[in-house]
């Protein structure tokens, strides 16, 4: 504890120092703040600790689930955005970083070399998928089994074109999931790309990111880290439709195959449909659905229980907002084609059930 406590204070003494010793050149524009926060009580009617989504895997108790802080700045053609997430749903995201650096979410460098194209330097959050880290961002507060399992962020270099309604996106990255290529024992590149429609009621993205895997690093005997054999190749397509003021749509379908030179068993593919329609009451009360069919029957051994099996998830939240925060109560049935689930006995059954509670808030 006072390792973490003397690690914030020199965080706070640095941050501080800084902005009183660095002055801003004349006519440039103020370093722009924002954060975010959110926290959670899940029951589940198993009585334990059951469900193979991100986030909420705990029962019966009340969870703090992540605090974030970003700041930007922009001068002239280039600017810096960092992005800092604290607790466990940020610990989590960041799996693959050792303790004392799983507090960088985000950290990019953008360079506008016109008005449309630009090229994005760091780690950025991944392009693949329609739900997004941070809970403010979403309308359910769980979590899919397409963003689980998906990536979750890259570091490396993408240049982006914009013309009109319409985007372009390629990169080369290191292994998904790592800050670094020295944590991951390979050379080995992602590699990603994006082409986008942004209209005025709807939007479409067709998302692309292959090679290296962002599985977890394999070590040998002596504890040193050992290339990686596994690539993965995942397709991806979101789009968004506005029907009026009240209702909008949106969807996601992907596909991933995962290959080992070496294992077999990790050789596999699966693949997810994920319908969010979502109706507001009024102006300060949403109903948010999720219906999600994943089907992992021919998937690798590394999805664990899941393999082999398929899932339907359905995820009903009520969004209430008052002010800046949002209460989000949550009510969430999944049924599997195998009994991979945990009852209260100890035995396994194919349905899983559980209510929870979310409060987000945005500052």
């Amino acid at each position: 504890m006072k390792k973490v406590v003397t690690l914030l204070a020199l965080i706070l003494t640095t941050s501080i120092s800084f902005a009183q010793e660095t002055e801003e050149p004349a006519g440039s524009p103020a370093t722009v703040f924002a954060g975010s926060a959110d926290g959670y009580y899940k029951y589940d009617f198993s009585h334990v600790t059951n469900g193979y989504t991100s986030f909420t895997n705990t029962d019966n108790s009340f969870e703090l689930g992540m605090v974030s802080l970003e700041a930007s700045h922009k001068w002239k053609k280039a600017s810096v955005f960092v992005d800092l997430g604290f607790g466990s749903r940020a610990k989590e995201f960041t799996y693959n970083d050792n303790p004392y650096s799983f507090m960088i979410k985000q950290l990019t460098f953008t360079y506008d070399v016109s008005d449309s194209f630009k090229f994005v330097a760091g780690t950025f959050g991944t392009h693949v998928g329609y739900e997004l880290l941070d809970a403010v961002d979403n309308k359910n507060y769980s979590m899919s089994y397409a963003f689980t399992y998906g990536p979750f962020y890259n570091t490396g270099i993408k240049a982006q074109y914009t013309t009109g309604k319409l985007s372009f996106m390629a990169g080369v990255t290191n292994p998904t999931d790592f800050k670094s290529a020295l944590e991951t024992g390979t050379d080995a590149k992602t590699f990603i790309g994006q082409i986008a429609y942004v209209g005025e009621t709807g939007s479409a993205y067709l998302n692309l990111s292959t090679g290296a895997s962002n599985g977890a690093p394999r070590r040998d005997i002596n504890d040193d880290l050992l290339p990686s054999d596994e690539d993965k190749t995942q397709f991806d397509f979101v789009a968004t439709k506005k029907f009026g003021d009240k209702f909008a749509l949106g969807f996601n379908a992907t596909y991933a195959n995962t290959s080992n030179n070496i294992d077999g068993d990790l050789d596999g593919d699966w693949f997810s449909l994920v319908l969010y329609p979502t109706y507001s009451i009024s102006s300060n009360v949403l109903l948010a659905y999720r219906l999600e069919y994943l089907d992992s029957e021919d998937a690798a051994a590394s999805m664990g229980a899941l393999a082999g099996s398929s899932v339907i998830g359905n995820t009903l939240s009520l969004n209430y907002k008052v002010g800046n925060m949002t209460i989000i109560p949550e009510f969430r049935i999944d049924s599997a084609s195998n009994d991979i689930f945990v009852a209260n006995d100890g035995a396994f059954k194919g349905v899983n059930t559980y209510a929870l509670v979310a409060a987000t808030y945005t500052f």
